[in-house]
């Protein structure tokens, strides 16, 4: 099989003459269109990778062919968790054959629709969105375009979340099998993980009173909320819970600063990020990567197989707690 000499962009009509197959198998073998024989795939396949080519995108969307990419919108990457859980799903779509473009909506509102925009614009076939604004989701609704929400429980939407109350529960069982006596919560008042955590610690002995947890709403100067709330901590707990290893980190952090320290206390922090795992302090681990694979199975399934775009998808996935 000859190779062309790169004297213009190579196209799929080049391709077809080189592999002996018409051009519309050679969009097909790109598709990944199942009804194309083994060995013409292979074909092609080689003679694409011989000749480096790269199929026109533009081209391809206009013919209302798979872009084969996916857009992916964070709320931010200050949270380790999200960076990875861009891993998780980068890895699975390559896997699949599609490729992603990552955007960073930095928790603002209008920065995540300039973001959708420009994704549609750029013809993905779906979109991941981890969260999202109510108000964005009407927009993507509106726009019929597939899409899949992470790390969120929306009942009426496609979404993929983990069970954060079973997360909190677990810890207060963790926290009562080391046999502590007085436990304390820090971070996000208006979460599961909290209400999960003082039910579970409500049963039998109460190891937990409401005066002892630190609570606060999470902000872009995380920091600094975090910096405010120290003088409320009770140093006399035996076990803390802290609503994400970020906030774990910034706690002990500020408490250095000031020549404190929770000594050998029992730290859990909750994401199973890097940062618990170089404090050597437990957390509790979200599948993301059973979430990320469910996540581009359901989207995949919609732009391939057709199938119904507005029939709901809400799944929820149980946590594990690391321990440490």
């Amino acid at each position: 099989m000859q190779k062309v000499r790169k004297m213009k962009k190579l196209t799929m009509k080049d391709i077809g003459i080189l592999a002996n197959v018409s051009q519309s198998t050679v969009s097909r073998v790109l598709s990944g269109h199942p009804n194309v024989k083994k060995e013409v795939r292979e074909r092609v396949l080689k003679c694409i990778e011989e000749n480096e080519f790269s199929p026109d995108i533009s081209a391809q969307t206009m013919r209302g062919e798979s872009s084969k990419i996916l857009g992916f919108v964070s709320a931010g990457f200050e949270n380790p968790f999200y960076l990875e859980m861009v891993g998780f799903v980068e890895r699975e779509a390559r896997r699949r054959g599609y490729s992603v473009i990552v955007m960073n909506s930095e928790d603002d509102e209008d920065l995540e629709k300039y973001h959708f925009k420009e994704l549609i614009t750029r013809h993905v076939d779906g979109i991941i969105s981890a969260p999202v604004s109510l108000k964005n989701l009407r927009f993507l609704k509106k726009n019929k375009i597939p899409f899949v929400v992470l790390n969120e429980n929306i009942d009426w939407l496609d979404s993929f979340y983990t069970n954060l109350y079973s997360g909190g529960e677990e810890v207060a069982r963790f926290f009562r099998e080391k046999n502590l006596k007085r436990v304390a919560y820090l971070g996000e008042g208006k979460s599961e993980k909290y209400k999960g955590f003082l039910s579970e610690c409500s049963k039998g002995e109460n190891i937990n009173r409401l005066e002892d947890n630190v609570l606060f709403s999470l902000a872009k100067d995380l920091r600094k909320v975090v910096k405010e709330s120290i003088a409320k901590i009770n140093f006399d707990c035996d076990g803390y819970f802290f609503s994400s290893d970020t906030i774990a980190l910034l706690f002990l952090e500020e408490i250095n600063k000031l020549g404190m320290s929770l000594g050998n206390k029992v730290l859990v922090g909750y994401d199973n990020t890097i940062i618990s795992k170089t404090l050597n302090i437990s957390s509790v681990e979200q599948p993301m990567s059973k979430m990320a694979e469910k996540a581009i199975e359901l989207l995949l399934d919609k732009v391939l197989k057709n199938i119904d775009i507005d029939e709901i998808h809400n799944v929820g996935l149980e946590p594990k707690l690391i321990k440490r």
